[in-house]
């Protein structure tokens, strides 16, 4: 990758704040449940409350923003920290957070949680680094809290792209850009289609996906953190279960305008022609057409202990398929029968489903519960103000009786006053 693309990788721009700043207040703390927002490079330090719709309001309980320098120096300045300095930060602030997260949590007298309640870790942009390094760190010392417990989220990530294939040290940001780890934790990754920070071409040499993509960072890397998911189509989403049993849902946000288009609106007669050949800078808008060559990199994600993928034509392979890539494109494999074809579509569609029907329940128990938050507030709001009002009843009724035990007198003073005379 190159070091202006990790430039651009790493930056989620004061735009985020400008937005956040139009959004409603916080939810009230009705559940232990807590979701942990790592905001972007310039969004370190937000008021909670600006996270509110974040993917569609859809965070459960009280929200928290894990304070992070989010600088990388020198980009955002010459004095600012490094990204790689500002991660490590990051990191030790994060898992201090979730640390205190999982202690509010309502449990049993043996430590179970009660009312399914759960830790949600949101990354952002460069946020996301913070959340896969910790995620990292949790793997190597094996202190790994129950999967059941807690869930991560990553909100345009720029490490799970095609062009992530090694670890590369960055000397001048001072961070190593890698795949995430793999563990037993369920990971959602949201992703903007042609957003150039976390959807750039695997095909570098086609120019206008490139192009497309740098108008993408522009108009859609912000944006796409406040969509809803359950709007995103079936066939944009992906499930992968890696070889620890974690399963992986990534939500490929459609553009609903090509970015090129948004920046240069005059083009808008000519956008189905730039969107045909735009996708031809994409792997996963390829035709699948064999059956051993999807085989052979399955196997050979597996055995480097990385994702088996459930849909390997729409998800980005691993680090370890693809250097078996030139095997693959090398053996001429024999053609996907219609029945095995039919087979993983239906697995695939019977997958999601099943998420998006379990996702549609837990947003239904949400809302009848903040319903109910909501109408005992206005319950206490109606008695509190019938008790004022009868308070007030009450004082000009004393007053009423005041005036009649203490008639005045026709100069207007009253008996006490006289007799003082």
């Amino acid at each position: 990758m190159s070091t202006t693309f990790r430039k651009a990788g790493v930056a989620c721009g004061t735009a985020f704040a400008s937005i956040a700043i139009a959004l409603t207040t916080a939810t009230g703390g009705w559940a232990s449940s807590s979701s942990l927002v790592v905001g972007g490079i310039g969004a370190g330090s937000l008021d909670p409350r600006l996270y509110t719709g974040l993917l569609g309001g859809d965070l459960e309980g009280q929200i928290y923003s894990v304070e992070w320098p989010a600088e990388a120096g020198p980009m955002t300045g010459k004095d600012d920290l490094t990204l790689g300095a500002s991660i490590n930060i990051g990191i030790d602030s994060l898992t201090q957070e979730i640390s205190d997260a999982l202690a509010r949590l309502s449990r049993d007298s043996e430590g179970n949680v009660l009312n399914g309640e759960q830790v949600t870790v949101v990354g952002l942009s460069a946020g996301s680094l913070v959340v896969n390094e910790v995620l990292r760190n949790m793997v190597l010392s094996g202190e790994l809290t129950d999967p059941d417990e807690i869930s991560f989220i990553v909100v345009e990530d720029s490490s799970r792209q095609e062009l992530i294939k090694d670890a590369t040290y960055n000397k001048r940001f001072d961070y190593t850009y890698r795949l995430p780890p793999i563990t037993r934790y369920d990971v959602v990754a949201v992703t903007g289609e042609y957003d150039g920070l976390a959807d750039m071409p695997d095909r570098w040499w086609n120019f206008l996906a490139v192009v497309n993509a740098m108008a993408g960072a522009i108009v859609v890397h912000v944006p796409v953190m406040f969509a809803d998911l359950d709007e995103v189509p079936e066939e944009n989403i992906t499930v992968d279960v890696n070889i620890k049993g974690g399963t992986t849902t990534h939500y490929l946000v459609p553009a609903k305008v090509l970015p090129l288009v948004q920046v240069l609106p005059f083009l808008k007669s000519q956008e189905a022609a730039l969107k045909a050949k735009i996708d031809k800078g994409y792997k996963r808008n390829d035709p699948v057409t064999t059956a051993s060559a999807t085989s052979l990199v399955a196997e050979a994600s597996t055995a480097a202990a990385q994702t088996v993928t459930l849909d390997v034509a729409a998800t980005p392979v691993t680090a370890a398929a693809d250097a078996a890539g030139d095997a693959v494109s090398a053996t001429e494999a024999e053609p996907v029968t219609k029945t095995e074809a039919a087979t993983r579509r239906e697995a695939r569609a019977e997958a999601r489903a099943e998420a998006k029907e379990a996702r549609a329940e837990a947003k239904a128990a949400r809302a009848e519960a903040r319903a109910a938050a909501k109408a005992e507030a206005a319950e206490a709001r109606a008695a509190a103000k019938a008790e004022r009002a009868a308070a007030r009843e009450a004082r000009k009724a004393a007053r009423a009786d005041s005036d009649v035990d203490s008639p005045a007198d026709e100069t207007g003073s009253s008996d006490a006053a006289g007799a003082s005379e």
